[in-house]
């Protein structure tokens, strides 16, 4: 998996116009992994296909949450509470909101809302269904299933993953675990990923580290050292690692700094990258960045 870079459109956004958009812009820059939510992969697919794509030249990627995951979370405005001060507004990333309403398919569960909120109207909830069962009913092409289990409660998460894993009958199928450094100490990685990857059976092991969960749109140093470090720690423990969380247009330089060659997942800052601009103009802003990002974690 080394020298990959992987697109997150985000678990929580399902919206199907804006994921394939986001989707056909960075396919076209050449990303290597594309990763949705269940419920859109279908739909992206048919358009890379109706663009004249090749599905092949992609590993498709779908992330489903353990109960609890912060990447699963949903916001949700009180009415009786809002003053209409539009901060969570104008804090909002995905322009998932217009107070007192939120647009629950574009909500990706990051919480900066509800940390500017001034009078305590917004509620974070977890969204139930995974997508999974209607992923797997559409027969999509599936390479990689994703299960982030940042929680604290261990038992669960090994539980509610195995479930999930043995949902997927492929055994080519491969396996990654997303975890975020939040929740984890070294000492519980150690511990908890032997025994993930020992369910898995004989399936390829993928650790994504995620180091600052959702703040890749802050592009500078202090946003990505954490997910460097992170992953730098899981790799010297001998997993296949991908960056992820705080990841941004320095992620790259600084794994390259080190010596490190992992594959990148961008989420947060390829959305904002790519925003505002028409097809072309965007186009070729993410080619230039997955060129850049390619160079320096395959030199």
């Amino acid at each position: 998996m080394a020298g990959k870079f992987k697109l997150i459109t985000g678990m929580g956004l399902s919206d199907r116009e804006k994921v394939c958009s986001l989707v056909n812009v960075w396919a076209g820059a050449k990303a290597d992994i594309i990763d949705t939510s269940p419920f859109v992969m279908y739909d992206v697919q048919k358009m890379l296909l109706e663009k004249g794509f090749n599905l092949l030249d992609f590993d498709f990627c779908i992330s489903v949450p353990i109960s609890g995951d912060i990447h699963a979370k949903k916001a949700k405005i009180s009415q009786d509470k809002c003053i209409l001060c539009a901060k969570c507004k104008k804090e909002c990333s995905e322009n998932a909101i217009d107070p007192p309403h939120i647009k629950t398919n574009f909500c990706i569960g990051c919480a900066r809302c509800k940390n500017v909120c001034p009078n305590n109207a917004i509620l974070m909830y977890d969204n139930k269904n995974d997508g999974l069962k209607d992923f797997l009913d559409t027969k999509a092409k599936l390479d990689t299933l994703e299960i982030h289990i940042s929680i604290d409660d261990i038992d669960l998460i090994k539980k509610e993953f195995k479930e999930k894993l043995f949902r997927i009958k492929d055994t080519d199928c491969k396996i990654s675990v997303c975890l975020s450094r939040k929740f984890f100490s070294n000492r519980q990685v150690e511990k908890l990923l032997p025994e993930l990857k020992n369910f898995c059976g004989g399936r390829n092991f993928l650790v994504q580290a995620d180091g600052n969960s959702m703040n890749g749109g802050t592009d500078d140093y202090a946003s990505t050292l954490e997910t460097v470090a992170f992953g730098l720690f899981c790799k010297k423990l001998g997993y296949n690692v991908i960056l992820s969380g705080g990841t941004n247009s320095y992620t790259a330089k600084l794994a390259h700094e080190t010596g490190f060659k992992p594959s990148i997942a961008y989420g947060s800052y390829a959305r904002k990258l790519v925003s505002g601009y028409n097809y072309e103009n965007a186009l070729k802003k993410a080619k230039e960045f997955v060129l850049k990002t390619k160079e320096l974690i395959n030199d």
